[in-house]
């Protein structure tokens, strides 16, 4: 009834039970691109926007190098783990060489363990999390230099 009608909401009441029922309406019009991102870390002004092509100064005065390479993406929401169990070895380390569709990390989404496989072949360059920390839909879990 809510799908075929105007009405963006439908309150129902009977016997003790209220229902209400809210159509959601998306909007056809421009979207704009989302802010850039702020990172804020000790001694960084918040206004201060973070360039990944840049190289990043730690705070021993030293710079890295920028970054370059394919990350692999969290194909899901959950928790990182780079080894099997808490007693074995980790999939891969900084400076192993891959190959495509070799298993890199699990995550885990409501107590079910999501193998993640290399997209492509190379050499890990970087990890970018620790075990046990919570990732997003398409965060980057490691950084690899493409052969």
């Amino acid at each position: 009834m809510a799908a075929e009608s105007d009405a963006s909401e439908v309150e129902i009441e009977a016997d003790g039970v209220r229902v209400v029922v809210r159509k959601q309406v998306l909007s056809t019009g421009h979207v704009a691109p989302p802010p850039p991102v702020t990172i804020m870390s000790g001694g960084v002004s918040p206004a201060t926007v973070i360039d990944p092509q840049q190289p990043i100064e730690s705070e021993s005065g030293e710079e890295s190098a920028p970054v370059n390479g394919t990350p692999i993406l969290s194909p899901t929401p959950g928790t990182f783990y780079s080894k099997p169990s808490p007693d074995a070895d980790p999939f891969v380390q900084v400076g192993d060489r891959i190959q495509k569709g070799q298993i890199v990390c699990i995550i885990e989404a409501m107590k079910l363990m999501n193998e993640v496989e290399a997209e492509t072949t190379g050499t890990v360059q970087e990890i970018l999390l620790n075990d046990g920390d919570a990732v997003e839909y398409d965060q980057p879990l490691m950084i690899i230099e493409p052969a």
